[in-house]
């Protein structure tokens, strides 16, 4: 399913990305308002559009397996899953993009993490994904019952996203990443190293797609 740019804006140039992604909602809600906001950046070179492998769920490697069918020919490509407890599948699912030479957006515990850092620093390590909850009410201001997977509530907390929102979470994944130079890595079976969390990817992906569009996100917001 394509999301393009509305139709009220002066049309670019497409750069179509091929993504991959576990959550139907948060993944791809947030994706979509990603394309919204560059889509209106008057510097960029390019529209943003997101292709999405169908259908959604699954594993980490179902992820990147679903991606790399639904990419068959094109060049831009992308796969967007969560650690989630799932070693194996989350191990395998890196080796298998990096062999396939899909960019990586991969959070560790879960993507929860991705949308906490536009807000506030959380630097924290965490037994589950739970932990991330009250958090990610609390910074959005959502309900304290509130179920933050829920299509409604994670179109509220991703509409008071905006382009500063992305580059403080940019510059708070890069220090997550600096952090963790200093530690020990893990590696999958194929010598591919990732950290035990917090740890991200999706700052690095981030920066990619905005420079595939020709926007320094460095001097937005």
């Amino acid at each position: 399913m394509l999301n393009r740019p509305k139709s009220n804006k002066i049309r670019r140039p497409q750069f179509l990305c091929i993504i991959g992604c576990e959550g139907k909602n948060q993944e791809r809600i947030y994706f979509d308002k990603v394309a919204e906001l560059v889509n209106c950046v008057e510097e960029r070179t390019h529209d943003l559009v997101f292709d999405y492998a169908e259908p959604y769920g699954g594993d980490p490697k179902c992820v990147v397996e679903r991606t790399v069918q639904k990419s068959i020919g094109k060049e831009n490509k992308v796969s967007v899953f969560d650690y989630d407890g799932k070693k194996e599948k989350y191990e395998e699912a890196i080796d298998l993009a990096k062999e396939n030479k899909i960019e990586l957006g991969y959070s560790n515990y879960c993507f929860d993490l991705w949308l906490i850092l536009h807000k506030e620093d959380y630097f924290g390590v965490v037994e589950n994904q739970d932990a991330y909850a009250d958090k990610l009410r609390q910074v959005y201001g959502l309900a304290a019952d509130a179920n933050i997977k829920r299509e409604k509530r994670v179109t509220e907390m991703v509409n008071q996203i905006g382009l500063s929102d992305i580059k403080s979470a940019i510059q708070r994944g890069k220090k997550i990443s600096e952090d963790n130079q200093s530690k020990e890595a893990n590696k999958t079976p194929k010598e591919n190293r990732y950290y035990d969390n917090p740890d991200t990817q999706m700052h690095v992906l981030l920066q990619f797609l905005f420079a595939k569009v020709g926007i320094n996100i460095e001097v937005l917001g």
